[in-house]
């Protein structure tokens, strides 16, 4: 026998005694099981495949976005965008929104589920684009939200029957005939109104609920009587009947999403609170409130069987040019869906996000930002100076003033 060949059988030996030895101590040796709160379905790290199956849950980010609402200004703006693009590119459209959010696309982009509520019919050319105070939106607008990767897109509001009974059903055509992986919810006929909306990301079922508490007076009776349409008003026996099917229906977690409150009040009402309470008794685990057009505040809600419903009254606006600076702040509503092994789900991590809406002096040039990154030469430029100037300390205050510390990023507390 050679040299060379005892080395070799030392060397084997020496590798049976250490993988016996290191089975007497828990069996075969394993990569390092990853940290609980490792996300599933992101790429494996520090080299471990396969790293997800060592994962004792399922983590998803949620951000959800408040008013979307495309006035005038907003589809004027968006048409000279699309006409100077087409000058230097070549490439023709009537309308460029994409670029007004900029400043929140990567937080859109980056979360597993997100949430918009477009406060603004899409019914089509036939029915004349307008903004207020009847909205008809150009499907370029809704093209853009999809575009963006929102995956859940909230119509009913107290503007979803500006076009009467014939521009709802135009509305719920688009978006149900637009492709894409998202969710419209708020749109509904009779025969459908109780088929329970899930949306599903990484096995996690999430129940989406949506409802309106008005529609606006000139319109409330634009359906017919013998309409297939309907308005999804926040009766409580709805509400207890639909919450019932969603948890009927294996969905882990519920979100709701509700048009309530005062135009321009910071503080919910007695209904809000009513309402957020009964949707807490009902399971829901999420609250997403609108119409306000402001900030107003999260809270953790006690449900009846102890449970703690997340509930923010309102998320302010996304894109408008409504006049006034407390139009212009409001929040992206981040937090985790987390799904324990053992079916059991949560919501953690709730975080409010302020965001900031900048048009010019002459109601253009539209732009998201978010609010921490918004500077005074910005401010100085902003067209809703035009009915009394605002400070950053005044932005800020809107942000400080309604949303509790322990909701707000580090740059706000």
């Amino acid at each position: 026998m050679t040299k060379f060949s005892i080395k070799i059988k030392v060397v084997a030996l020496i590798l049976s005694v250490l993988t016996l030895t290191l089975a007497g101590c828990g069996g075969p040796v394993h990569p390092q099981k990853m940290p609980a709160d490792t996300n599933l379905g992101k790429p494996a790290i520090d080299g471990y495949p396969d790293q997800d199956k060592y994962s004792s849950e399922t983590r998803l980010s949620f951000v959800g976005v408040g008013d979307n609402i495309i006035h005038e200004a907003v589809f004027t703006d968006a048409a000279n965008r699309a006409s100077v693009y087409a000058s230097s590119t070549g490439e023709s459209s009537r309308y460029r929104f994409v670029d007004m959010y900029e400043g929140i696309a990567d937080l859109i982009a980056e979360a597993d589920i997100s949430y918009v509520n477009h406060e603004t019919p899409i019914a089509g050319d036939s029915f004349g684009i307008k903004g207020y105070p009847d909205f008809n939106a150009p499907d370029e607008a809704g093209d853009t939200l999809i575009d963006l990767g929102f995956d859940i897109i909230n119509m009913a509001n107290n503007h979803m029957l500006d076009m009467g009974e014939a521009g709802l059903r135009e509305t719920i055509k688009y978006w149900n005939g637009k492709s894409g992986d998202f969710v419209m919810i708020g749109g509904y006929t009779k025969s459908d109104y109780d088929q329970v909306r899930i949306i599903e990301r990484q096995g996690v079922k999430i129940a989406l609920l949506s409802y309106t508490t008005f529609v606006n007076d000139k319109h409330k009776n634009s359906l017919s009587s013998g309409s297939e349409l309907l308005v999804p008003y926040a009766d409580d026996a709805t509400i207890r009947r639909q919450t019932a099917l969603a948890h009927d229906s294996g969905a882990d977690v519920l979100i709701a999403a509700i048009h309530w409150g005062v135009e321009n009040a910071f503080a919910p009402n007695a209904q809000q609170k009513r309402l957020a309470k009964l949707l807490a008794d009902c399971g829901v685990d999420v609250v997403l409130g609108s119409h306000s057009h402001t900030l107003q505040p999260v809270e953790w809600v006690e449900g009846a069987s102890g449970n703690k419903t997340l509930v923010a009254y309102s998320l302010g606006n996304l894109i408008n040019t409504m006049h006034y600076s407390y139009y212009m702040v409001g929040g992206a509503l981040t937090f985790d869906i987390v799904k324990e092994k053992d079916g059991e789900a949560k919501i953690e991590n709730p975080v409010l996000v302020p965001t900031m809406c900048h048009y010019s002096m002459t109601r253009d040039t539209l732009q998201m930002y978010l609010l921490q990154d918004y500077t005074e030469e910005l401010l100085r430029a902003h067209g809703s100076q035009l009915k009394g100037a605002f400070t950053m300390q005044t932005l800020h205050g809107y942000v400080k003033d309604n949303i509790s510390p322990e909701f707000l990023p580090e740059f706000f507390k």
